[in-house]
């Protein structure tokens, strides 16, 4: 038991680490890496089953194993967090943001379902005896959970730039915007050397803001580079 905590723990430290360092943003999760990637997970829990079975693989592996493939998870979303919260609070103020009840009350509601679930998971509120592989799931579970809750499906205009699911896009890096088509602004961004592009909705009363908003940074860019060209 005692080498199973402090595994769980020193890969759960180890897991902070990797997901604050943003190994991996949403935006780089594609169809085709997705389905290799569980894939691949299928595979290796088909192979372990397996081992199991011919007795290669006892339970205590296999729940040694398993909680440590849990304390990871809860490592990485839990660093993940809080360099989200971090980076959100670096760029400042809320300036616009599209809001409905399907961007941030139903979210919201799912995110906390998942939080309350992983807390019964873990069964700190029921008399099931406490183990490794309950208590690494719940918190896992938990930390998905304190993830979501960091995360907004439309973009967000702040002082310092635009935050777009879990990326910052600073109003350096904005180049320009059109209107798509009727109540769809596309934004023009960009990042790594090439120009990127998201589109989202804005209510026709805030049209106007947005472009006003907009309207400013590029002239306060413009500005900027003048100054840092004189």
């Amino acid at each position: 038991m005692l080498w199973i905590v402090v595994s769980t723990i020193s890969v759960s430290l180890i897991s902070i680490y990797a997901g604050h360092s943003r190994l991996l943003h949403i935006d780089q999760i594609t169809p085709r890496r997705l389905s290799i990637s569980l894939l691949l997970v299928l595979f290796v829990f088909l192979i372990l089953r397996w081992l199991h079975r011919i007795g290669f693989f006892p339970e205590a592996a296999a729940g040694f194993t398993m909680a440590n493939v849990y304390a990871s998870l809860f490592g990485f979303f839990i660093g993940a967090a809080i360099q989200q919260f971090n980076q959100k609070k670096e760029a400042g103020k809320i300036l616009y943001v599209n809001r409905s009840f399907w961007t941030d009350i139903m979210p919201n509601v799912i995110v906390l379902g998942v939080i309350l679930f992983g807390i019964q998971r873990t069964s700190l509120l029921s008399d099931l005896p406490f183990t490794p592989i309950r208590i690494t799931s719940g918190l896992s579970i938990i930390a998905v959970g304190l993830y979501g809750l960091t995360i907004r499906l439309v973009p967000e205009f702040r002082d310092k730039g635009l935050i777009l699911l879990d990326r910052m896009i600073s109003w350096e890096d904005f180049m320009t915007y059109s209107w798509y088509s009727e109540g769809v602004i596309e934004i023009e961004y960009k990042h790594n050397g090439s120009i990127k592009s998201f589109k989202t909705m804005v209510p026709e009363e805030d049209e106007l803001f947005v472009e006003k908003t907009l309207s400013k940074k590029i002239a306060e860019k413009l500005e900027n580079d003048e100054f840092e060209e004189g």
